[in-house]
């Protein structure tokens, strides 16, 4: 049998245990925030200022009925309430910082908590300052897909903190919170970088190809019923978190979206100069230079579609056989090739890289109906921030 909670305990002792007292604890607070088994001491004007839900609490509290011990009101708050984030929430109140660090996976377990419950409890400026540290992260257009993201191989990212790499962490968050401008790019990343039996925890025996960063496989728990803790537990056990039931086929849509544009790139860097009969860009050496008693020797026409039909063949050798990647690794490595100047006419190389650029437009514009939502124009729409609960 349970025993007693924070709140009836402190209804018969009419004291707070010094093992229930948590961080904020003001010892000039004017409430007591109880959970189950924590206990914070906080100011009431303080809550009320950020947060529309607490205004309204705080509102009620004046009718009389409203326990008050040691001159502070006792509010019990849901049993789904997490310490951590309870904590994480009031600090972010007291300090109003100005952004959020998201360096280190406690970095973001805060962020999740302030942003997890400023949605719950309505307070919109804590919102929008966690989102705005995902949204850097987890864009919404392409120059800033390409930012954290760089299409060239040679240009480092801009973020790659270890936590990243699970990348269900936030498709989780955004998910409960409803931050569905975020959910695209998060769901891209994914894709890409795992693949469905790394992301299901199934791993298909002797597999040559799997993430540098995925753990060895392991049963995960059950979901837990309570969205504060929907990935905590798989957290602090150091296992890749479970993608929610809710996201799976929009994962899978976009694996095949991720595949269908790599073939398609594939197709048309394949049918690029289909009638080209231009010379090449740069002539070869012994051109106008023949022999003495013959003909001068001319430029023959170039051999562009070879080259293209060449560099196809060869792009797919490496995406089906040496090492199968997703859209936005495989983009990286076409982009890496250079139309050979002796072999390819100067309106040839010009058609190639505009061929990867419209290319990789065509992959952004369907990312969001490839995960099932209407496109970037609903997904960048009104930010309702309503809570959400599997």
């Amino acid at each position: 049998m349970a025993g007693p909670t924070l709140a009836q305990y402190i209804s018969r002792k009419r004291l707070v245990p010094p093992s229930a007292k948590s961080q904020p604890w003001l010892a000039d607070g004017n409430i007591l925030l109880l959970l189950q088994h924590h206990a914070f001491r906080f100011h009431k004007h303080l809550l009320t200022s950020q947060s529309k839900e607490f205004a309204k609490k705080v509102e009620k509290m004046g009718d009389g009925a409203t326990d008050v011990l040691e001159g502070a009101a006792v509010l019990e708050l849901p049993p789904w309430v997490h310490q951590k984030d309870l904590s994480a929430f009031l600090v972010a109140v007291l300090e109003e910082p100005e952004s959020f660090p998201l360096d280190t996976l406690d970095d973001f377990m805060r962020l999740a908590g302030v942003l997890r419950l400023s949605t719950h409890f309505d307070a919109p400026i804590l919102r929008d300052t966690t989102l705005t540290a995902l949204r850097a992260r987890y864009p919404t257009t392409l120059a800033g897909w390409d930012l954290v993201r760089p299409p060239s191989p040679s240009t480092p990212r801009l973020y790659n903190a270890p936590w990243e790499h699970d990348r269900a962490l936030v498709i989780n968050l955004a998910r409960e919170v409803r931050a569905v401008d975020i959910l695209p790019s998060a769901m891209a990343m994914l894709a890409n970088d795992c693949s469905a039996g790394e992301v299901f925890g199934v791993r298909l025996p002797d597999s040559p190809f799997s993430n540098p960063f995925t753990p060895p496989p392991s049963a995960f728990p059950a979901s837990p019923t309570s969205p504060t803790s929907l990935f905590q537990n798989q957290i602090e056990q150091g296992q890749l978190t479970p993608l929610n039931p809710y996201d799976a086929p929009a994962f899978a849509l976009m694996k095949e979206h991720s595949h269908h544009c790599s073939i398609s790139l594939l197709l048309a860097i394949r049918s690029l100069a289909q009638s080209c009969t231009r010379p090449p860009q740069k002539l070869p050496s012994v051109v106008g230079r023949a022999p003495v008693g013959s003909k001068t020797l001319l430029p023959g026409p170039s051999k562009c579609l070879a080259f293209f039909k060449e560099v196809a063949s060869n792009l797919l050798e490496q995406l089906v056989l040496v090492s199968p990647v997703g859209y936005p690794d495989f983009v990286p490595r076409v982009l890496a090739v250079q139309p050979e100047p002796t072999r390819v006419c100067k309106v040839c190389s010009k058609a190639f890289g505009a061929c990867v650029r419209e290319g990789r437009e065509r992959w952004w514009e369907g990312l969001p109906r490839a995960g099932g939502w209407e496109g970037w124009e609903a997904v960048r729409g009104p930010r309702d921030g309503a809570w959400v609960e599997y």
